[in-house]
């Protein structure tokens, strides 16, 4: 497909090849978003989560990268942590999530996106070997305003007091789960309105780190994976993000040993000098739009962001038909 870029970001012009990497990124999960959107509502999530897969390791092959993918989801197949990319002189360590939200795609809900993260060799934070993580994310106004030891009420009412409005103007994402169902009877006592989320681990924290989205913090437990690459993203936009190791076993309180009551801070959790960040909407939400169609033409939105040049794009992008001859 042939592509016209409108960029509306901070920068007005498109940097050639190899000057911003994220603006390479962004094909892979463009062309990731493209794919998924031909499955909207037709059911299937592990389907989806196959071909986005599929999709997504095709772009980066043709990239011009050599990669290791250091971060992935655990159910992600085609693309598993330890694959190795080749193709070009850049060596990068990887963060993919072809599809955050495949199940929101096979029952055509919203909020679905695809994301990419790079860092320099070596630039992940590690973690113990545990399934969930306890995390704390807030714009940029709310740095330093949050404790992991405070109740969720004095941490609402410092994030409140720094964006210079009350508890009750704050709305808050939580992941719908059964494990949250405490956590969502405190914010509710304290006052702020609630946005439970089907899927989004990564998108609630970029929401909440994010102006305009109408969320202004995350909160709950989920996958260090996606905590990892959220991270990224989070310091890219110069939110706060605190996480927590939640160990489930006696197995992960082991593997966790003393760091399992150390509150992580986001120097920690994304360490990388020079990271790149790409993120596409597939189904649309507060995040992002998602894909849409016109006569011959397919239309995506995505966020580009840099923190080494310190931007942060949105691109509108075009991907037309290819015409016979």
């Amino acid at each position: 497909m042939e592509q016209h870029r409108s960029p509306s970001g901070p920068a007005g012009h498109l940097p050639t090849r190899g000057e911003e990497l994220a603006l390479e990124l962004v094909h892979a999960t463009e062309a990731t978003a493209l794919v998924c959107s031909a499955q909207l509502g037709r059911g299937d999530p592990g389907g989806v989560s196959e071909i986005a897969g599929e999709a997504m390791r095709r772009a980066l092959e043709q990239s011009g990268l050599t990669g290791t993918v250091v971060l992935s989801p655990r159910h992600q197949t085609v693309l598993p942590a330890g694959t190795k990319i080749s193709g070009g002189d850049r060596k990068v360590d990887l963060g993919v999530y072809p599809v955050e939200g495949a199940s929101q795609v096979a029952r055509g809900h919203i909020n679905a996106v695809s994301l990419l993260v790079a860092v320099e060799p070596g630039g992940f934070a590690r973690l113990p070997a545990v399934t969930q993580v306890e995390r704390f994310v807030a714009g940029p106004a709310a740095r330093g305003a949050i404790d992991l030891d405070d109740s969720i009420a004095d941490n609402l009412r410092r994030i409140a007091f720094a964006n210079d409005v009350r508890v009750q103007d704050l709305t808050v994402a939580i992941l719908e789960r059964p494990r949250h169902q405490e956590l969502i009877a405190q914010v509710a006592a304290a006052g702020a309105r609630i946005r439970t989320l089907e899927e989004g681990d990564f998108a609630s924290a970029v929401m909440a780190a994010l102006p305009g989205t109408g969320i202004d913090a995350a909160i709950g437990t989920g996958d260090p994976d996606a905590t990892l690459i959220a991270a990224c993203a989070v310091r890219c936009l110069g939110g706060e993000y605190l996480a927590r190791l939640a160990p489930r076993s006696d197995e992960e309180r082991a593997a966790a040993g003393e760091a399992a009551t150390h509150v992580y801070s986001l120097a920690e959790l994304a360490p990388a000098g020079d990271i790149e960040v790409a993120i596409t909407g597939v189904t649309g939400g507060p995040l992002l739009p998602g894909v849409t169609f016109g006569s011959g033409f397919a239309e995506t939105s995505s966020l580009v962001m840099s923190s080494r040049h310190r931007t942060v794009r949105r691109l509108t992008t075009r991907h037309f038909a290819a015409t016979p001859g």
